[in-house]
């Protein structure tokens, strides 16, 4: 099988359950996936398995599989998981970042910048959690960390739909631009402490997110009992 298809397979069923386009609790199997992008059953059935092993599918054999509702519990896991390899790369990212470095962080930002100015929709959302993520991952792979970034880029699934939902809520649209805004200025002046206290306010504001959106969407949302 061409490993490319499996790939593109995988890429547009994960990309519609993070946007959406496939609802948390729909049911999902290989056959209905193969009609949807026109593929075989092969890269249909491989992508379930990948995606159930980053908990974005459940599947229970003999019975049934679904699009995970979003896990509150995992959410907070996967949160914990970000924000202590992140703040903990400070040091090692301070110790190596370069200007260029700096005017690429700018580059994502500027791009988040420009999609929140647009009207709100699952594809801008998805683009714009895209452009943040790489924004987040130039620290990652300047503290010389690419492990951490493969890590946080495969098991960021309930964690980053709830992003995603915040972000298409719209309120809190300008949020993440000024927080963005806020750490560069801080690593352009040197200054670590500062940074690290930022990034851990910017990346703590998800738990009440999860809380919020919770209440406003409860019928996406597994407890995790």
């Amino acid at each position: 099988m061409d490993k490319s298809l499996n790939q593109q397979t995988y890429d547009r069923c994960r990309k519609d359950i993070m946007t959406f386009a496939l609802k948390p609790g729909e049911p999902v199997s290989a056959a209905k996936l193969a009609e949807r992008y026109n593929v075989s059953r092969t890269p249909a059935r491989e992508a379930l398995v990948r995606l159930q092993s980053e908990g974005m599918v459940d599947i229970f054999p003999q019975s049934k599989s679904m699009i995970s509702k979003i896990d509150i519990t995992r959410a907070r896991q996967e949160w914990f998981i970000r924000k202590t390899l992140e703040i903990a790369m400070t040091d090692a990212f301070f110790e190596n970042v370069t200007q260029k470095d700096i005017e690429e962080m700018k580059k994502y930002a500027r791009v988040c910048e420009r999609i929140g100015e647009q009207p709100r929709n699952h594809e801008t959302s998805y683009e714009y959690l895209i452009n943040d993520n790489k924004f987040h991952a130039v620290t990652y792979y300047v503290a010389g960390e690419a492990l951490a970034a493969e890590i946080i880029s495969s098991t960021m699934a309930h964690y980053s739909r709830v992003r995603l939902l915040v972000d298409l809520d719209n309120e809190n649209k300008d949020r993440t631009v000024a927080d963005h805004e806020d750490l560069i200025r801080l690593i352009e002046a040197g200054d670590k402490e500062g940074y690290r206290a930022a990034l851990g306010k910017h990346l703590g504001r998800v738990i009440g997110d999860i809380e919020l959106m919770n209440k406003q969407a409860p019928h996406l949302f597994d407890m995790g009992q």
